[in-house]
């Protein structure tokens, strides 16, 4: 692990969205970035001490799930110093702490497939009679730098708005996560949808975002899961490839801390490790077909990291949808809402079989983000 040059309030400037979605009142993050001066250091006006404030301040007035969010954004980007690694410590127990008063049923596991591999499960509540039967598995994976705890509220969210059972984990080299990304880390989440699979017997599906989304398509396109949601994920079908060492707001050792490497790799070095994840050079394109999954892949036209022929080049692929939202960036933060709403309605239109409600639903909840598709967009309902 290691620390890299990134100015924290250039970082703060794009991220300052992503925190407030996530959960933490704007007032918090205007008072912590009023008062970063430093990114890696000790200081009183380091990243970490200042988001440890925040938490501690949090947790006295009795809000422990802000505190865990707190500590989130202090472990922010990667866990590359002592105090990051200690602040995720402490966001799980603030996290625990809040658990009992979620709107949803909660608990933690360690699956073991067989590296260990920590899981939060989410269902909704179910009231009355009649409603016993399990209902299907998504799992839920973030990306490089935003994790599963950190993705509470889109955890929370689908839960209730698709009735699936929510599984939320770290992806391989983030988080909790014991193993490194890597090209072939796919087999870590193999395993874990078999276990999910066999332990709940309903159908499982995968839903990704940023990097996590890389893995989305690709267990799609391996017929591994039943349904998959790609949102803004890397899958290496361009010819024009991604700039990682140029990439803004210290990408290049985000991601370089999720491969464990020990310093920021020179470009030959950077080039040949990213060429590993790319689904087309892994021969996933040709292999595609009647073993495929239903894949539904989202991006902003003008991502600023992931090229759109990364997305729109899997237009066409059997079962594929790819929506192009116009006007918005990576993971198309500006249309969350809308896309939101149209991805859970396919969703639960894949994973709850025998039901011709979510079919309804999946039309229905498509409606608001029609007018937003931009040039590229293709496939069923697209």
């Amino acid at each position: 692990m290691f620390t890299f040059p990134v100015e924290p309030d250039d970082l703060l400037d794009e991220r300052t969205r992503q925190f407030v979605a996530l959960g933490i009142p704007r007032p918090v993050v205007d008072r912590a970035r009023a008062r970063i001066t430093d990114m890696w250091g000790t200081g009183a006006g380091s990243w970490v001490p200042v988001w440890a404030a925040e938490a501690e301040r949090a947790h006295a007035s009795g809000d422990p799930l802000l505190a865990s969010l707190c500590w989130g954004a202090a472990r922010f980007p990667c866990l590359a110093t002592d105090d990051r690694r200690a602040a995720q410590e402490h966001q799980l127990a603030a996290y625990l702490e809040a658990a009992p008063r979620f709107p949803v049923r909660f608990q933690r596991a360690v699956l073991n497939v067989p590296e260990p591999v920590p899981v939060h499960f989410f269902q909704r509540r179910r009231r009355g009679r009649g409603r016993s039967a399990r209902p299907g598995v998504i799992v839920l994976c973030g990306g490089v730098d935003t994790w599963k705890m950190d993705l509470h509220r889109l955890a929370v969210a689908t839960a209730r708005a698709t009735g699936l059972l929510v599984a939320a984990v770290d992806m391989p080299g983030t988080g909790e996560s014991t193993v490194p990304l890597a090209p072939d880390a796919d087999r870590i989440l193999v395993g874990l949808v078999s276990q999910l699979r066999r332990a709940h017997g309903q159908p499982v599906g995968f839903y990704g975002i940023s990097f996590g989304a890389h893995w989305a398509a690709k267990l799609a396109l391996a017929g591994h899961v039943d349904a998959a949601v790609d949102l803004g994920g890397p899958t290496g079908l361009t010819d024009e490839p991604v700039d990682l060492l140029n990439l803004p707001y210290g990408m290049p050792g985000i991601v370089g801390n999720a491969l464990h490497v020990d310093e920021m790799p020179d470009q030959s070095t950077i080039a040949d490790l990213l060429a590993g994840f790319s689904l087309r050079e892994q021969g996933l394109l040709d292999k595609a077909g009647a073993e495929s999954s239903p894949l539904l892949v989202i991006n902003g036209a003008d991502d600023v990291y992931v090229p759109r022929g990364d997305i729109v080049g899997l237009a066409g692929r059997p079962e594929t949808t790819v929506w192009v939202i116009k006007d918005a960036g990576h993971c198309a933060p500006e249309r969350s809402s809308q896309v939101n709403l149209a991805l859970w309605g396919w969703l639960a239109a894949r994973l709850a079989p025998g039901r011709p409600l979510p079919r309804l639903v999946e039309i229905a909840a498509r409606q608001p983000l029609r007018p937003f598709l931009g040039e590229g967009s293709a496939g069923q309902y697209a």
